[in-house]
């Protein structure tokens, strides 16, 4: 990757001799009191650094204070004893922890995720009793067997990476989706979308899909220093996550949205 920047950096002598050839001339212009000449020189040798410093300035620092501005002023719904389905439905991750998960702590009576590349719904096995009523990460290894509390019966398969084909469930439900499937994650400037870097909540119902919860790790992209410009595409960038919260538990994003309900 070094060598990479070394060799784009070489291309950019050409426009560090524009700048300081343009600065030569002002210098001389103004020696020979043409300060409108030098003036217009310095106009056009400073261009260039302008613009870096404006593409910095934005990637670094407006953008991600609009974007928190942004998250902040959506409207959430409150989950209520009232509101509360009886149904989860989870695409983090694939092996099915999550969902099963919070059936063992009771507090969904069905819940959807992915094994591998497949659906699967879990709930309560008849007749028995799940020991775990309050949550730790320890239990999540545990979750990763078979638990004899709950059944796990396969519903379907996903077609693609990117096509979920999601369980069609009719009664209101919860739903947790993650990066590329949460409908309001952020993407860079050059489009990535970067794993682990969002969670969005969602409460599906008849009166809509409303957000409930969210947490992101946004990236935006900005220039390298020293500056290098790319013909057609601008000066090249690089991504940086922008400050924000440590990325929570998954679970336990789940379990504070719920309160106790």
């Amino acid at each position: 990757m070094g060598n990479v920047y070394f060799r784009l950096f070489l291309t950019q002598l050409p426009l560090y001799a524009f700048v300081v050839g343009f600065i030569c001339a002002a210098y001389f212009a103004f020696r020979g009191r043409r300060y409108i000449v030098a003036l217009c020189l310095v106009a056009i040798a400073g261009f260039p650094a302008a613009s870096y410093l404006y593409s910095y300035a934005n990637g670094r620092y407006l953008a991600p204070a609009e974007r928190k501005v942004e998250v902040a002023s959506w409207r959430r719904e409150s989950i209520t004893r009232d509101s509360k389905p009886r149904v989860f439905i989870s695409t983090w991750g694939t092996d099915g922890v999550v969902p099963k998960t919070l059936v063992v702590l009771g507090r969904f009576e069905k819940a959807y995720g992915l094994v591998g590349d497949d659906w699967y719904y879990f709930e309560q096995t008849p007749g028995s009793v799940c020991v775990d009523t309050h949550y730790d990460k320890r239990m999540l290894d545990r979750m990763r067997g078979a638990v004899p509390c709950v059944s796990a019966t396969k519903t379907g398969r996903r077609k693609a990476f990117r096509q979920l084909n999601m369980p069609e469930i009719a009664e209101p439900h919860l739903l947790l989706l993650a990066d590329a499937d949460a409908p309001l994650h952020h993407e860079s400037d050059t489009r990535e979308i970067f794993a682990s870097s969002t969670l969005e909540l969602r409460h599906v119902s008849d009166s809509g899909n409303k957000l409930v919860s969210f947490w992101e790790a946004p990236y935006f992209d900005v220039p390298v220093f020293p500056p290098i410009l790319i013909l057609g595409k601008g000066w090249f960038r690089t991504s940086f996550a922008a400050d924000h919260a440590p990325r929570p538990d998954v679970v336990k994003f789940v379990l504070d949205a719920l309160g106790d309900t």
